[in-house]
């Protein structure tokens, strides 16, 4: 089965879609199209999903995927289109190569998140980030975290960043955190404005159990990959697990990792000046 997600309030979307249905309907028996753009489960048992949209399309699709994970090829039709490598043009030549299975395919660790907030358990799974960060008018707050039972630190400020190795080139990047490879196995804790000269982001193994914790009358807001938010206050916590399977993203095959941070972000660029 061949999946062709897109959010349809977008005319470019539908449009893209309408011109891939009928040439992947020749190369494969079951193709389905959801361009619904909600937060509902995908239907299990694809072979590869096609995303169109951007970046943020891209990471709620894995999300709806959750343990059933394929294969994601992203379209980019957003601003950015790091995780969306490829542009419409180039999937109608190389369709046929994605159907078959022949392209590059780039693996990432997932995350499984439960979030006890109020006495109430929910589970998640996290892509790219899990961010913790004060409401607007609220104080700052202190975010206590352990690994395997083990204190880490308790990071007093606006919050903190919790990034796998592929979100690292997001909201941790701007937090001015570092830049973690895809393949790599480990978990980067960036704080976010912290009252203090001697928090700075720290790199952990995936292994484990990473638990966050709110104590006391303090409070702060939830986010996972920046689909709505909770609220917790002293007593609630967050587990935090490598996920037991990876994401795994359709590559440009005439692009590595570096190039793509090369393209996208001008990575290693000198900057001239010219002289008045």
């Amino acid at each position: 089965m061949i999946l062709l997600v897109g959010d349809g309030r977008r005319a470019d979307v539908v449009h893209a879609v309408a011109q891939v249905e009928p040439l992947a309907r020749e190369l494969a028996r079951d193709v389905r199209v959801d361009l619904g753009a909600g937060q509902e489960p995908l239907p299990a048992g694809a072979t590869l999903l096609i995303n169109f949209g951007g970046d943020g399309s891209l990471l709620r699709s894995a999300r709806r995927l959750g343990s059933a994970q394929v294969p994601i090829l992203g379209v980019n039709f957003g601003r950015f289109g790091f995780l969306a490598e490829y542009e419409l043009p180039e999937l109608l030549v190389r369709l046929a190569d994605a159907v078959a299975g022949r392209l590059p395919v780039r693996q990432s660790l997932l995350l499984e998140t439960t979030m006890v907030a109020g006495g109430q358990a929910s589970h998640g799974v996290v892509v790219n980030d899990l961010v913790l960060l004060r409401e607007p008018e609220a104080r700052m707050a202190t975010v206590h975290v352990s690994c395997d039972g083990e204190e880490i630190a308790s990071y007093y400020g606006d919050g903190l960043i919790l990034s796998t190795p592929l979100g690292s080139t997001a909201y941790n990047l701007s937090a001015g955190g570092p830049l973690l490879h895809p393949h790599l196995d480990c978990v980067v804790l960036t704080p976010i404005c912290p009252h203090t000269l001697t928090l700075r982001p720290l790199v952990v193994p995936a292994k484990g159990s990473l638990v966050i914790e709110l104590r006391g009358d303090d409070a702060i807001t939830a986010t996972m990959d920046g689909q709505g938010t909770t609220l917790l206050r002293g007593g609630d916590r967050v587990e935090v697990r490598r996920a037991s399977i990876p994401m795994s993203l359709v590559a440009h095959p005439e692009r590595s990792y570096y190039g793509t941070l090369r393209l996208r972000f001008d990575w290693s660029k000198r900057t001239t000046y010219s002289r008045p």
